[in-house]
């Protein structure tokens, strides 16, 4: 009998969590932070739903914190097998992660927050990390395997099947959106027997608006009102992606010779990985990176890793660009600019990434009269727009293709059981079961549900 435990991202959007069990064997995918206000980041501090010393390997689909943040956690709770995951990823996590640490001492010093792991635990962490090829099979116990499948997300990001007992588990991860701009697009497994699968974007589909023609009008609408672009970004791809455009659009002459500032630490770190890993770019990309490795360089781009160097952002005159994290803009290096700037006419607020419940981001897409930060009110006067074309994440169409491209069993006879299941994660429900009833008219031989938190299920 094999089970299949959901403790995480089921219900919700982050914490992706999950439990692969047989009467011998268990397996986690994913162990990742839950995101968002108060009451979702209590959820990290409670305890798994499962003995960590019991677990005998952990897979990771991609870096982002809500599918890697909690694995120190797991560590400190007594787990001591290998961490599993592409060396991309293994490399962003730890940078991540690292972050994450000086995020939570920060947050203790100032609300005596108590920590979420050590940095024992974390050195413990990065010790366990073993890397894995796209494609490549890796033995775990008792004949069981796992093969990672490029998922076009992130750097790195990957879809993950683990064969147990002859039947094969197949975990989406997040699925990249496509065309994108510097990955491939998405590649597959061929077949599953059932398949959890992320609905973040299962309700709609996104913009046809061109990337470029977006940032331009948005640079354009800057130099005309001598103001400033802010551009909250996350610091794992979206930023990067941000800065092979403005290069290409900086070569072609589509936009001003403006400064434009990447004020973000852990942004800066990971456009180094990126720099080394162009073997995972898109074919496209990837030629182009051969022949020119200053792809994600400007003339006028200005790194500011530092506190000192953040601050002298505000002695450049406008029109400026300044590229922070975070980019659900809880966080990080933006509050600092959405103080000075959010209650100027003169400013200009781009959202181009996905803004969870109760986040800043959410809030001020919702355009608020203020924004309250560190006790203090802020009119907000500045131009807000945002857009989903640089999502990194599937949409409605494009996360049907995929499903349909994976061959799962069909019902035999009048046994509603004996199909392929497809369990849905990643979603707030109210999308996840509209994304369900669409899903299952594509798929009409095999079970469609939506997952719960804390819910097993037997997989016959």
């Amino acid at each position: 009998m094999i089970k299949l435990g959901f403790y995480g991202a089921a219900g919700g959007v982050t914490g992706s969590n999950f439990l692969v069990e047989t009467d011998s064997r268990r397996y986690i995918v994913d162990c990742g932070l839950f995101q968002g206000r108060d009451a979702r980041l209590e959820e990290n501090y409670r305890s798994f739903g499962y003995e960590p010393r019991t677990i005998q390997a952990v897979v990771i689909t991609h870096a982002h914190l809500d599918h890697v943040g909690r694995l120190p956690k797991l560590v400190a709770e007594g787990y001591r097998g290998p961490i599993y995951a592409t060396e991309p990823t293994i490399e962003l996590a730890i940078l991540a992660l690292k972050d994450a640490l000086g995020v939570m001492e920060d947050r203790d010093r100032r609300q005596d927050q108590p920590l979420l792991y050590s940095h024992e635990d974390l050195n413990r962490t990065i010790d366990s990390f073993q890397p894995v090829e796209y494609r490549q099979p890796i033995n775990l116990i008792g004949g069981d395997q796992l093969t990672m499948f490029d998922a076009g997300h992130i750097l790195g990001s990957a879809s993950v099947m683990i064969e147990v007992e002859g039947r094969k588990l197949v975990f989406s991860g997040d699925i990249g959106h496509y065309p994108g701009t510097l990955l491939p697009a998405p590649q597959p497994p061929s077949g599953a027997d059932w398949l959890v699968m992320e609905a973040t974007y299962g309700d709609r589909e996104h913009q046809e608006k061109d990337r470029l023609a977006i940032l331009k009008e948005a640079i354009d609408w800057t130099v005309a009102n001598q103001g400033v672009l802010l551009i909250p970004a996350f610091a794992i791809e979206r930023t990067q992606e941000l800065l092979y455009l403005l290069h290409h659009m900086s070569q072609t002459k589509q936009i001003p010779d403006i400064p434009i500032y990447l004020d973000s630490p852990l942004g800066i770190e990971v456009l180094e990985v990126f720099e080394r890993f162009g073997n995972y770019f898109a074919p496209t990309v990837k030629s182009e990176f051969r022949r020119d490795r200053g792809v994600f360089s400007l003339r006028r781009l200005v790194l500011t890793p530092t506190v000192e160097g953040s601050k002298d952002i505000n002695d450049c005159p406008p029109p400026k660009i300044i590229i922070a994290g975070s980019g659900m803009m809880e966080g990080g290096r933006i509050h600092h600019h959405l103080k000075r700037y959010i209650s100027s006419p003169k400013t200009y607020l781009l959202v181009i990434g996905f803004q969870a419940p109760g986040t800043t981001g959410s809030y001020l897409l919702t355009r608020p009269e203020s924004l309250t930060l560190d006790d203090r009110h802020f009119p907000v006067r500045a131009k807000i727009e945002a857009v989903d074309v640089f999502s990194s994440h599937a949409d409605n169409s494009q996360l049907i293709d995929w499903a349909k491209q994976i061959k799962l069993p069909l019902k035999t006879g009048s046994d509603p059981g004996s199909g392929g299941q497809v369990f849905l994660v990643h979603s707030d429900p109210k999308q996840a079961a509209a994304f369900a009833e669409h899903l299952a008219t594509q798929l009409p031989n095999n079970i469609v549900e939506v997952a719960k938190l804390d819910q097993t299920v037997e997989l016959s």
